[in-house]
């Protein structure tokens, strides 16, 4: 397999149309989530992990997205197959449960990586919608 790096940057670019407006979703999850995970205090690998297996959730929902309409070739995940939807349930799920986790430093007042992961499961929820009303809904 030959991958040359231009097609790696038209892989991870924008798109256009619909695609677009997923992908800006999908780039916001993402660094919310890496924000996140910088902010996490020393201590909480549950909360690392699964704040890690967003930004994974996030790449791979990225790369099928944009694999067929950048190369025409088959995604790693199609759009209507059920593990699209449990990646975009994961990237809903994980952020709030990661609130929930997460544990203060011992001589800190309070965790500062609560409302980023809020605000990160809230966007991965109205991507989680959106991308099955407009996708996987007409699916049956």
């Amino acid at each position: 397999m030959n991958i040359e790096l231009s097609q790696v940057g038209e892989l991870l670019g924008l798109g256009s149309g619909q695609d677009l407006i997923f992908s800006i979703l999908l780039y916001i999850i993402f660094f919310l989530a890496l924000l996140t995970m910088l902010l996490l205090p020393d201590k909480n690998l549950i909360a690392t992990l699964l704040i890690a297996t967003v930004m994974l959730c996030a790449i791979v929902a990225k790369l099928s997205l944009a694999s067929y309409f950048v190369r025409g070739a088959d995604p790693i995940l199609s759009r209507g197959e059920f593990g699209m939807l449990a990646i975009n349930a994961l990237m809903f799920t994980f952020p709030f449960i990661v609130v929930g986790v997460t544990r203060k430093a011992r001589l800190k007042k309070d965790v500062r990586s609560g409302l980023p992961s809020l605000i990160c499961g809230l966007m991965a929820g109205v991507y989680f919608f959106l991308y099955w009303l407009i996708y996987q809904r007409p699916l049956g």
